[in-house]
């Protein structure tokens, strides 16, 4: 897959686990899951660090909806950088 280009107004993410990238570019939009229940983070979002629970991840990205099933991970949003480690 071809990383999508990361465009003004937009996250950059990287979706990925010890061995393997599974989503690397820009997108729109990231949903997860926390002990707290689903989330959403779009551009601008505040800076925090989350430990995911069971569920999917949701990439938006290009009009494209990616999704990804872990069962646990970490996920960090920074400055419109988003880093989701997963298969921990």
């Amino acid at each position: 897959m071809s990383a999508p280009k990361v465009g003004y107004g937009q996250l950059t993410v990287k979706l990925y686990s010890q061995f393997h990238v599974y989503f690397e570019g820009g997108a729109e939009s990231v949903s997860a899951t926390n002990d707290t229940g689903d989330f959403d983070i779009l551009p601008g979002h505040a800076n925090f660090f989350t430990l995911l629970t069971e569920g999917k991840v949701v990439i938006m990205s290009g009009g494209e909806r990616f999704e990804y099933e872990v069962v646990r991970g970490v996920a960090q949003v920074y400055d419109n950088d988003v880093k989701v480690f997963v298969d921990i």
